[in-house]
């Protein structure tokens, strides 16, 4: 039974219906002999009754249309990066706790298995060939003639172009266009349309949208300074992803880099697109029923992406850079121990140990001389290489391809007499290959950078020199720092004796760095200020966080909260020494922010290894707590990967006591908090940003002084000189919106239509009703459509989109647009149009748009609307900022999606 309130409350929401209805019931009534024609009647009511129950006006009809179901993208890709990123290059375990994880053959080589075009890889070839003639080879050649900083380069180069290529094919592009790219259009277009109404006739079209948008201006739009600064702070932003691990520790490739991509390629990329004539221009070729031209010549081979562009132009051996036949050479032990040593503090000395067994192995089975009594020995051999090196369970297990693990088992499983097939077989080959490979390709360059082949080189540093040469130097030539622990000394001394604590602070309890230097051994001291304490080597230690465990909060005991749960290995300890070789530690979700604040203080920015945003609320909560789990694992791992925190003490203290990891073991020298607490002894982390620390530590101490305006980006002005004049200075965009560097801070919402749009069909919709001025009527007709049409519609759309994509990445299509990109950024010596031209093409723009429009809807909107409305769309994308700011806002949403880890951090700023 419906309750009496819900008929009334329909009946009078739909008057007519229900008038109409009581009607139509009378007449029944009346004429009640003619039953039958009032039926039909009723029939058509229920029906619409019925319709309006089960149909709401957000109810969507699938797609019509299968036939134009567009298929879903290939997960091969996605698999294999799964795959290679997952797994252990090394032993093959998936989450290997035991080696470092840049050691993925991804983060070496993101080229892996990723093949081009050839035609396509030569045009690539030579687009960025001329990058590095033209900013490059201008000024290195009077410096040097040695290839091989231009090498560096060129490997650089092809890692960032791989690993955009590896992202761009993960994208799904037709759906980031329809439901991302598509709305961002219709917002922009939104706003203009609200400047002009709430602007006074005759403005400035440009000036009353940057008026009306306010806060909301793009921050590249502030000034043409700020743009060149936004995509500076967008390409560093990118640097971690973009670059190998080892040229993000270079500033002068990593500053190099960062000028030749915003100043030289994105930011004249950025002003020809958005130059209304080019628009124009782009939208002929749109219009043009030209058919596209067919391919002359059959598809080139597949090759390795940029391979050739990579090889090195230098052909002069270096004497530091040794090759890996010279250093496993068992006839060059300098050699071999110190390469043998890296990779036991790497946990994969069995690698190097398989090989040099297989070569044992090879020499005496490829001996002409060997006996058949010898295949019994050789048999044993093979099958303690297979135990140790190849079977599931070997503990020195190396991740070999199954077929070469199951032939290897076939044959020593055979009797001894078989062993001979190895002679003639590949699969110790295949396996000697890949070790002998991991060895060259991923270990061989972090011996070049590791502390062991510089000691081989160089021989070890000579601890105890400064110290003799500190000693000699006069009273007045002290450490800059010497007289810190006299100046210090009057604010650790209490003059009140209701205390009752003794605050007096003598030099012996002040850190050696507060104090007079007189020797840097105190460099090896741990935390307690012991010198007989140990150095740990952090770099062989291996951590996993498997699980979270909850611990009562001493606040309320009726509750808890969560902690990770920490599991250290030493790689470097047998297992049989039990404690010291395997422990967990429990830390909390603070913990880790506090050991991020530390290391910053005396190591600086560690650009590739952050934590996310630190959370203020919920944070004990168990989901919350699970889902960091990933995440700060993976910040651990990285940490102990950074040469120059293998001996940290914040590090060691965080993965070794059982305390609770907070700042008051550095405490802030603040009178107050000293004379609430006990006296506690002042400790120092051993780090190249010692000295700015101990000057804020004495800056402390002082009275705090006025803080300084706000301040440029340092060096930004000197940067800003490097790029040309002519580039920054241009006609069309003036200063961009002129608003100044600094910018608004705070955003404010603006009035808006665009709510409801989601999709191309209601941006269809949106375009019919706010430009060409749509009757109402036939704007329900649409609304009504578009409840049967719309999926169907935008399934339609994206298939065409995708079709068209697929047309545009032939082979022949793509090598026209890199050679196209390449002649309007190196090549485009043409003298500028004309303005007579620039309106040539704008008319014939603007009569191709008009006859693009059906007739049918020409027809409903009239001939008068027709023109208005299309002469008000074209004439918008001939305001050149508007373009910049729209191409702007496009452009942080494409590389939003390439790049999804920026999404944490925002959007750079220039400020």
């Amino acid at each position: 039974m419906i309750p009496w309130y819900i008929v009334k409350h329909y009946a009078h929401k739909h008057s007519k219906f229900t008038t109409g209805t009581a009607v139509l019931l009378l007449c029944t009534v009346v004429f009640y002999s003619y039953v039958k024609v009032f039926l039909f009647m009723w029939a058509f009511i229920l029906g619409m009754a019925i319709s309006y129950i089960l149909v709401s006006p957000t109810t969507l009809v699938p797609n019509l249309l299968p036939m134009y179901r567009r298929k879903k993208k290939s997960s091969v890709l996605d698999n294999e990066l799964t795959l290679l990123k997952s797994i252990c290059t090394v032993c093959g375990q998936r989450r290997c706790p035991r080696h470092r994880p840049e050691l993925n053959i991804l983060a070496f080589q993101p080229w892996t298995n990723l093949e081009i075009r050839q035609r396509v890889d030569q045009a690539l070839d030579e687009f960025f060939s001329i990058v590095l003639k033209d900013f490059v080879y201008t000024w290195y050649k009077d410096l040097s003639t040695d290839e091989e900083f231009v090498d560096e380069l060129r490997t650089n180069f092809r890692f960032l172009a791989a690993v955009f290529l590896r992202r761009a094919k993960k994208l799904d592009i037709p759906s980031l266009i329809t439901q991302k790219l598509v709305k961002a259009t219709i917002q922009h277009l939104d706003c203009c349309i609200w400047a002009k109404n709430k602007a006074p006739p005759g403005t400035d079209i440009q000036q009353a949208v940057f008026d009306y948008l306010g806060p909301n201006v793009h921050c590249a739009m502030w000034s043409r300074k700020a743009e060149l600064e936004y995509l500076r702070r967008v390409v560093e932003q990118l640097f971690p992803y973009l670059l190998r691990p080892q040229a993000l520790h270079s500033k002068s490739s990593c500053s190099l880099l960062r000028e030749i991509l915003s100043g030289s390629l994105l930011l004249p990329a950025m002003d020809a697109v958005a130059n209304p004539d080019m628009i124009n221009n782009l939208i002929l070729i749109f219009l043009d029923n030209t058919p596209p031209p067919e391919p002359t010549e059959p598809p080139s081979p597949m090759v390795p992406f940029l391979g050739h562009f990579s090889q090195p132009l230098s052909h002069n051996k270096s004497c530091l850079r040794l090759e890996l036949k010279d250093v496993i050479n068992k006839d060059a032990p300098e050699l071999l121990y110190p390469f043998m040593q890296f990779l036991k503090s790497e946990a994969a000395v069995n690698v190097l140990q398989f090989c040099l067994a297989c070569d044992d192995f090879n020499q005496r089975i490829l001996s002409p001389n060997v006996s058949q009594s010898e295949f019994v020995e050789l048999h044993n051999m093979a099958k303690e290489l297979y135990r140790s090196y190849c079977a599931e369970t070997a503990l020195d297990r190396i991740k070999f391809d199954e077929p070469i693990v199951a032939e290897l088992k076939d044959i020593i499983e055979s009797p001894p007499d078989q062993i001979i097939r190895l002679r003639t077989s590949t699969p110790l080959f295949k396996a000697y290959e890949h070790a002998y490979d991991l060895l060259e390709n991923n270990f061989l360059p972090l011996f070049h950078q590791s502390d062991d082949y510089y000691k081989m080189v160089c021989g070890d540093r000579p601890l105890g020199l400064l110290t003799r040469q500190t000693s000699k130097l006069p009273k007045k030539k002290e450490f800059a720092f010497s007289n810190l622990g006299s100046k210090l000394r009057d604010v650790f001394k209490s003059t009140d004796d209701k205390t009752g604590l003794s605050l007096d602070v003598t030099e012996d309890d002040l850190p050696a760095s507060l104090g007079m230097v007189g020797s840097v051994d105190d460099e090896d001291e741990d935390l307690d200020g012991d010198p007989s304490s140990p150095v740990h080597n952090l770099s062989t230690w291996r951590v996993t966080i498997p699980m979270i465990g909850a611990r009562p909060d001493p606040e309320n005991i009726k509750r808890q909260f969560f902690v990770f749960i920490i599991e250290v290995d030493r790689a470097d300890m047998l297992e049989g020494d039990g404690d010291k070789s395997h422990w967990t530690v429990a830390r909390r979700y603070t913990e880790f922010y506090v050991l991020e604040q530390k290391l910053t203080e005396f190591h600086g920015d560690i650009l590739d290894c952050q934590l996310p945003s630190k959370k203020s609320f919920g944070t004990k909560n168990q989901d919350f707590i699970e889902g960091k789990k990933e995440i700060f694992e993976q910040y651990l791992q990285k940490l102990l990967t950074k040469p120059h925190l293998k001996g940290s003490q914040l590090l060691f203290r965080f993965l070794t006591s059982q305390d609770e990891f907070t700042t008051s073991f550095l405490p802030d020298i603040n009178l107050g908090k000293i004379v609430k607490s006990m006296p506690m002894k002042l400790v120092k982390e051993k780090g190249q940003h010692l000295d700015p620390f101990l000057l804020a530590f004495m800056t402390s101490t002082e009275a705090p002084k006025p803080r300084p305006g706000r301040m440029e980006r340092r060096g930004s002005d000197a940067s800003q000189r490097s790029t040309s004049s002519e580039m920054m200075s241009t006609t069309i965009y003036e200063n961009n919106a002129g608003c100044g560097f600094g910018g608004p801070e705070a955003k404010v919402e603006i009035s808006t239509n665009t709510s409801e749009v989601e999709g191309p069909f209601d941006s269809l919709v949106y375009v019919a009703r706010y430009v060409y001025k749509i009757p109402d009527w036939f704007h329900h007709i649409l609304m009504t459509v578009k409840m049967i049409a719309k999926m169907t519609v935008e399934s339609y759309l994206e298939w065409y989109l995708s079709l068209r994509l697929q047309q545009v990445t032939q082979e022949h299509r793509l090598v026209a647009l890199i050679q196209l990109l390449r002649d309007i950024l190196f090549f485009d010596t043409d003298p500028p149009r004309t303005d007579e031209e620039k309106k040539t093409r704008y008319e014939e723009a603007l009569q191709g748009c008009l006859d693009y429009i059906p007739k049918a809807f020409v027809s409903v909107v009239g001939s008068e609307n027709h023109q208005v409305g299309t002469r008000y769309l074209l004439n918008l994308l001939q305001q050149p900022k508007l373009n910049k700011q729209l191409f702007y806002v496009l452009f942080d949403i494409v590389i939003q999606e390439l790049f999804p880890e920026l999404r944490e951090t925002g959007s750079p700023s220039p400020s």
